[in-house]
């Protein structure tokens, strides 16, 4: 157990408020980079970490991972930052779970009991081991709690719990799995009798007890998000194929089980015809292509390993070979034993120009092991003919799944302009700036210049609402959309944030986006607007964040998600200063 001195150097502290008790608890994130994979396995497991300060190498980064809460046990990651400020506006946040099922975490704290309650003696445990996959495991119920499952999460849940069992001998030799194990078990009843029902579960999610059970679940949710990839994009395909394929490899190096194999076998086979396929792909060029080649030569390796255990384990030489047909597979047993029985027969002994060879006084031994290695080279042009069969089936197939992808784009990007629009006011929303737009800018930024964003929080949309009920709240928030218009100059777009907060985001540097920001202020500290002849106070709290410079460490939505964090801290230190004024966040570095 780290001290809190030695948490202040390597953690970032946050105060969250739940979003279905609302209970605030402090939780410790690792800070940026603190903690980084140097060296990873095929299915993401971190080997080895480097870390920024000494002395931590025997403490596992995952500890980090989860935010719980103490009292009903709802919990979320720690990276997701819509988590991190669901307490700001727990309304918002709880319109994508269902309501009776995130009512089931509030009614167990209160009796003291359920699934939920019983993982969380598990978190309270010394077992650090113990704690941590209890911790993941709350995570994947509240998951589950949500109106529409996404696989991708939850699968990714699975995959840490895995990692924090294979991880037992080096952070937490103290920890005994069976023991473990054993206090899991006793969870089960409760989770599945309370795991909220859905119809698109690929299999219903359970209380895993060890590495196996966490792989299976992973990789079956993987799959599920695999067949419902809406983002088809050739990489993020790909790299789900090879993610498949690993966890496989790992499962059958656990577990010796046949379908496990045939899982792994079946997806290193796929993963390489798709570098294959990209690879001759002209229409496919640069990085990719070079990616997709470097992917080829790793998963080729990776398939003649898995083909080498499983004969080592028993396994016949035709289904060991199904990893390598792209390359080397060998002719398989069942072909080899006709051509030893001409041999024998005195048939099978033809050279391969197909002439008769002359009787030669060599020993009988001698004589039928060059009859053997002639009739192996005669079986090698049927096998190679079957290969050459299969590949040209396989690539027809890849440029119909190729079409369907077109096509599933081409959805994708309608159903993008469908759910980047607020409904009430018609306004581009959150979605659209910190998903679409703003990552887009910051690709751009070096060519673009610096950017920002106004947020403008109504700080009497609350009283109307309280006064007048909803329906006078919602139209006071469409005038005042129209109204917001006002302020927007050529570059700029207004966005509805959430609930009564907008945002003006264009081409500006600070000094020109806190002065606007004052201008306007100014001008909607003195006007209203008229809703069934009733005058509605525009008085408005305003946050800015500029962007000045990009870090170029993280990912561009890691950037936009940071920038969305700055700005509810600017925003919302404004409504703390009781509201009506500007405040600017320092940072201009993302």
């Amino acid at each position: 157990m780290l001290s809190d001195l030695e948490l202040q150097q390597i953690c970032r502290v946050y105060k969250i408020t739940c979003p279905v008790c609302l209970t605030v608890a402090d939780f410790h994130r690792l800070k940026r980079d603190m903690a980084r994979a140097v060296k990873t396995a095929g299915d993401g497991y971190p080997l080895t970490y480097k870390w920024q300060k000494p002395g931590f190498d025997s403490v596992d980064p995952k500890q980090f991972f989860m935010g719980v809460c103490a009292n009903c046990g709802f919990a979320g990651e720690l990276e997701d930052a819509d988590f991190r400020q669901a307490g700001n506006a727990p309304d918002s946040y709880r319109k994508d779970f269902e309501e009776a099922w995130l009512n089931q975490f509030k009614d167990a704290a209160t009796a003291g009991k359920g699934a939920a309650q019983s993982l969380l003696k598990r978190v309270a445990d010394s077992d650090e081991l113990l704690n941590a996959i209890a911790q993941v495991h709350l995570g994947i119920i509240s998951q589950c709690s949500r109106r529409r499952v996404l696989p991708g999460p939850i699968a990714r849940l699975y995959l840490r719990i895995s990692w924090l069992f294979r991880d037992r001998e080096r952070f937490y030799a103290n920890s005994d799995l069976e023991e473990i194990g054993s206090s899991l078990k006793k969870c089960r009843s409760r989770w599945d009798k309370e795991l909220p029902n859905h119809d698109d579960y690929p299999v219903r999610p359970m209380v895993v007890v060890d590495e196996i059970e966490a792989l299976r679940m992973a990789r079956a949710f993987f799959e599920r998000n695999y067949e419902t990839l809406k983002e088809a994009k050739v990489e993020d395909e790909l790299r789900l194929r090879y993610l498949l394929a690993e966890i496989g490899f790992r499962l059958y190096e656990l577990s010796n089980d046949a379908t496990d194999h045939k899982k792994a076998a079946s997806f290193f086979s796929g993963t390489m015809q798709k570098c294959l396929s990209i690879i001759s792909d002209k229409t496919i060029v640069g990085g990719m292509v070079n990616r997709a080649r470097e992917m080829l030569e790793i998963v080729g390796e990776r398939g003649r390993e898995l083909r080498a255990m499983h004969k080592e384990r028993g396994g016949s030489d035709a289904e060991a070979g199904d990893t390598d047909t792209v390359t080397d597979q060998p002719a398989t047993a069942k072909k080899t034993a006709t051509p030893k029985k001409q041999a024998k027969s005195g048939k099978g002994t033809a050279k391969p120009d197909g002439k008769s060879p002359k009787p030669e006084k060599k020993p009988p031994a001698k004589a039928e092991a060059a009859a053997s290695t002639g009739d192996t080279e005669e079986s090698a042009g049927p096998e190679r003919d079957r290969m050459t069969r299969e590949i040209v089936v396989l690539t027809q197939e890849v440029g119909t799944l190729t079409e369907r992808v077109v096509e599933l784009e081409a959805d994708n990007k309608k159903w993008r302009q469908l759910i980047g629009r607020d409904a009430l006011t018609g306004l581009p929303n959150r979605i659209s700036l910190f998903r679409i737009h703003l990552p887009k800018v910051i690709r751009e930024f070096a060519s673009a210049g610096p950017f920002s964003c106004i947020a403008i929080g109504l700080d009497q949309l609350i009283k109307v609402n309280q006064d007048f009920g909803w329906p006078i709240g919602d139209k006071m928030l469409q005038a005042s959309a129209r109204g917001l218009r006002k302020f927007v100059q050529d570059g700029d777009d207004l966005y509805r944030l959430d609930g009564a907060n907008f945002v003006i985001a264009g081409p500006m540097d600070q000094n020109v986006a806190r002065q606007r920001a004052t201008e306007m202020r100014r001008a909607l500290g003195g006007s209203s607007v008229r809703v069934d002849d009733t005058a509605m106070p525009l008085a408005s709290s305003l946050g800015v964040v500029s962007v000045e410079q990009t870090s170029g460490r993280g990912s561009d939505a890691e950037s936009a998600n940071a920038i969305y964090t700055a700005l509810l801290q600017a925003l919302y230190q404004a409504k703390r200063k009781g509201g009506n004024t500007v405040e600017t966040h320092n940072i201009t570095r993302f």
